[in-house]
């Protein structure tokens, strides 16, 4: 009982703060509501008043479905260094003044990216004695009105000050959605040149939150603003709902250790084969990027409902980590309560100022902060685990003494040596008159004995090959990538150090290493005549040298 309160206190602690930030935004972005930017001269809606050619009239964002042409008196209107400004979305425009036409808006562009332009800004340059302006508008696709909004009569500057006011919070809001997305991605790059593996899929994550973080900014001007291509935006935005309906459920596959799942090739081709027929039908001029939206629906639908599916199964068959799904569960009801609240949002406050999706995006952060921080929590844990791992294996195959490999570091060695027969040679090496320094002076002098051999090993084989301590005052050397004469000068190399050593440290009995060694090749003989061959000859030099000069004792 104790442990399961800790461990629900924990994933508490975990979402509190969060939810406590999230809370405070929803609270603060209902309730506030930004004062348009003024300069001393008046601004001037244009929204409601606009009359047609038979009398009806219309407010701006109520017009009828299709060609509509409507026109507004400028009576009375202080016209001084003031545009006409408002925005629209998929609408040709055509403003004519006093009956003069002023301005057009009809862009063109390759078929490939569709009729639809997305959204744009305009601030039309009024002449100074102008008494009416009339708008021509057609609509670029049937059965829909045109669409204009924000309609006034006002400085650009002020004008252009208000959709920055409006508009950055939410924009700064995708960039920091995008921003992790790359985040994430440059964690997945690294984490793949490690033995790290995650519950979760770094890539698809990164991939998911970018694509999100463009898609939503669509609806804040920003973009549009920068470039002045609008369409480019429109496009991206469409191409980003054609692809993010795969990520979700690549992400849920992972973290349910169901990668092998047929799903994921089903919503694969599902997602190429929408991409592939709308690019054709657009590029066609069959169809448009917009008209092939329902197509993009589905899919996310489809992949909505196999996410569902995986995480019902992981939960019976028990594949999914508990504090996982918790924050699976925690992320996706933010998400959907930020589309309610955007819903509920704009029956309460329909002229909000706010983005369309702005809860949403709230939503969706807090499933991929949720989601990157269990990953970073997880990836934590496992470098851990990992150091301590190498840390074992560090111990298991080291010489406490010496620091160099170990006989079981050898055996190994061999075993690889056998599998690739790779060339190399063997120095078998050992240590004269060991016994006598330890029975004589101590073990202590004969463990310094030891590592003074052992340092004048690895000095003098450094770059040739690996050192191994196979027994008390046995050495193994395995020389790979060398010839036979760099090996003997390695060892000549050895004796004028064991020399050096000699007169430098003076140790009680003279330091002498005995050294053989064989060449193996894995044709001529086996591994095991190669380190026979190399042990007679070591042996016979043992014999010579103890021959040629008794150790001196003090």
């Amino acid at each position: 009982m104790k442990h399961s309160f800790n461990k629900n206190s924990i994933i508490f602690s975990d979402l509190l703060p969060l939810l406590v930030i999230v809370l405070c935004v929803v609270v603060v972005t209902v309730t506030y509501h930004p004062e348009k930017a003024t300069y001393m001269d008046e601004t001037t809606a244009l929204d409601s008043g606009w009359v047609t050619d038979d009398g009806q009239r219309f407010d701006i964002d109520e017009l009828p479905k299709g060609d509509i042409t409507v026109t507004h008196t400028l009576t009375g209107i202080d016209l001084y260094r003031k545009r006409f400004c408002f925005r629209s979305a998929d609408t040709h425009i055509t403003a004519v003044f006093d009956g003069e036409e002023f301005y057009s808006y009809a862009p063109e562009f390759p078929p490939v990216l569709g009729r639809s332009y997305g959204m744009y800004i305009h601030m039309i340059p009024i002449p100074p004695e102008a008494q009416t302006v009339t708008l021509k508008l057609h609509p670029l696709y049937d059965n829909l009105a045109p669409y204009l909004r924000y309609a006034a009569v006002e400085d650009a500057g002020v004008f252009m000050g208000d959709i920055y006011h409006q508009n950055l919070p939410g924009f700064a809001l995708c960039v920091i959605i995008a921003l992790f997305g790359v985040l994430m991605l440059i964690l997945g790059f690294t984490a793949r040149h490690t033995t790290y593996q995650s519950d979760v899929n770094f890539f698809s994550l990164g991939t998911f939150s970018i694509l999100v973080g463009v898609w939503s900014a669509n609806d804040t001007y920003i973009i549009q603003v920068f470039t002045q291509h609008p369409e480019l935006m429109r496009f991206t935005n469409y191409l980003c709902l054609i692809f993010i309906a795969y990520l979700p459920v690549s992400i849920m596959a992972k973290a349910t250790n169901n990668s092998g799942t047929v799903m994921l090739p089903i919503l694969f081709l599902l997602t190429t084969l929408n991409f592939v027929i709308t690019m054709l039908l657009s590029a066609l001029e069959i169809s448009d990027v917009r008209l092939m939206l329902p197509f993009s629906h589905f899919n996310i639908i489809v992949a909505m409902v196999m996410t569902m599916i995986l995480m019902v199964r992981s939960v019976r068959k028990k594949t999914i980590d508990r504090r996982f799904l918790h924050m699976v569960i925690v992320g996706m009801t933010c998400a959907v309560i930020g589309v309610a609240a955007d819903i509920l949002r704009f029956r309460l406050f329909p002229d909000s100022s706010l983005a369309s999706s702005t809860f949403t995006r709230i939503g969706v952060l807090v499933f991929i902060v949720l989601m990157g921080r269990y990953l970073m929590q997880e990836r934590t844990k496992t470098a851990a685990q990992q150091g301590q791992t190498e840390l074992m294996r560090k111990l298991a195959y080291t010489d406490g003494l010496t620091e160099l490999a170990n006989r079981s570091a050898f055996h190994l060695k061999e075993d690889e040596l056998r599998q690739t027969q790779a060339e190399c040679v063997i120095v078998q090496l050992d240590i004269n008159f060991l016994k006598k320094v330890n029975d004589v002076y101590g073990h202590a002098e004969g463990d310094k004995h030891i590592i003074g051999a052992a340092n004048i090993i690895r000095e003098c084989f450094d770059g040739l090959g690996s050192c191994y301590r196979v027994g008390g005052d046995e050495f193994v050397v395995v020389a790979a990538n060398c010839t036979e004469q760099s090996v003997c000068n390695a060892l000549n190399d050895l004796e004028k150090k064991t020399a050096e050593y000699n007169t430098a440290e003076a140790p009680p009995v003279a330091m002498q290493i005995a050294h053989g060694y064989a060449l193996y090749d894995g044709k001529s003989c086996t591994l095991e005549e190669a380190e026979k061959l190399a042990d007679q000859r070591m042996y016979e030099k043992k014999k010579a040298m103890k021959n040629h000069a008794a150790p001196k004792n003090d």
